[in-house]
């Protein structure tokens, strides 16, 4: 979504809930250390790459993932309005394939992720279409898809699934895939709190479930800068990464989905984002983050990594 950033603030979800923060003094900058609940636990995150711009195709990127069965390669697509694509790039941001989205339609695409096929049986890309600016849609919605092989201009035919809003419509630009298939969401903020919703699985083709609400994250944030822009499961499901505009939250996802805390939390100042708006997480604490240009400035997207130190227990 297009949204001019008034502020670049830490981010407001983890405050809330009392992950502590500092800097460190000889970090030049570029390196941010995000201390544990858990006493005696630490995670620091550093900056490994930034600044490298996104092809000119991906003019509104909206949501990033890691491939399942590509080392090394990433899926990107364009916010609403674009026609129904996703691309293959690599960490430094070059395109390496397009791919048509058979069946598809981009009514407002926020995020992007990979895990199992509902059926089971290998590897799927989940495309959440399930912006709601306005609050003027009844419902959320997902195509779900194998992942595309090297070469291929078009997937397979996609499943479309739908769920309802469990209260009020809301706007959410976060999604999140475990190992075992359950899918989450996060809503962004826009006038509302952040909650944290769970889509009722197995996922079922023509039918519209009601979206579970599992928990509250935060109050409304106050700035917009503290908004909820994009969220990643690690692909060993034992981590969720969840992402503002200006800031990124790692938990743990047992905590996550209990009422736990972040246990890390980073300032992304210093990647000078133009409007963030991705995250991928890795397992080995490998963090890639898009941002899109706002395009009345003509200004590129682009890409950046992370490596995050991640607990073992």
């Amino acid at each position: 979504m297009k949204m001019g950033m008034t502020s670049r603030t830490m981010l407001a979800l983890a405050a809330l809930l009392a992950a502590g923060c500092t800097r460190d003094g000889d970090g030049g900058g570029d390196s941010r250390r995000a201390d544990a609940n858990q006493a005696g636990t630490t995670a620091a995150c550093e900056v490994v790459e930034k600044g490298f711009n996104l092809p000119d195709v991906l003019t509104e990127t909206s949501g990033i993932a890691l491939s399942r069965t590509r080392p090394g390669v990433y899926w990107s697509h364009n916010d609403s309005g674009r026609p129904a694509d996703v691309f293959a790039i690599d960490a430094e941001g070059r395109l390496l394939q397009t791919v048509h989205v058979t069946g598809a339609k981009n009514h407002d695409w926020e995020d992007i992720a990979t895990g199992p096929c509902p059926a089971g049986g290998g590897n799927c890309v989940y495309v959440g279409d399930i912006g709601n600016n306005d609050k003027d849609r009844n419902h959320v919605g997902m195509w779900v898809f194998p992942e595309p092989e090297p070469g291929a201009r078009a997937t397979a035919p996609a499943q479309e699934f739908r769920a309802r809003y469990p209260e009020h419509r809301t706007d959410i630009e976060a999604m999140a895939v475990l190992p075992d298939g359950r899918v989450y969401l996060v809503s962004k903020g826009n006038n509302d709190a952040i909650q944290l919703f769970r889509w009722p699985t197995p996922l079922q083709a023509g039918a519209e479930p009601a979206l579970e609400r599992v928990r509250e994250l935060a109050p409304e944030p106050k700035e917009i800068g503290d908004r909820v822009t994009a969220a990643s499961a690690s692909p060993d499901g034992r981590f969720v990464a969840v992402r503002t505009y200006a800031a990124l939250a790692i938990y743990r996802t047992q905590d996550l989905l209990g009422s736990g805390q972040p246990f890390a939390q980073f300032d992304l100042d210093p990647l000078a984002e133009p409007q963030g708006e991705a995250v991928a997480l890795g397992s080995d604490g490998s963090v890639v983050l898009t941002s899109e240009g706002p395009g009345s400035k003509h200004v590129p997207g682009t890409i950046a990594r992370l490596r995050c130190s991640l607990p073992q227990q």
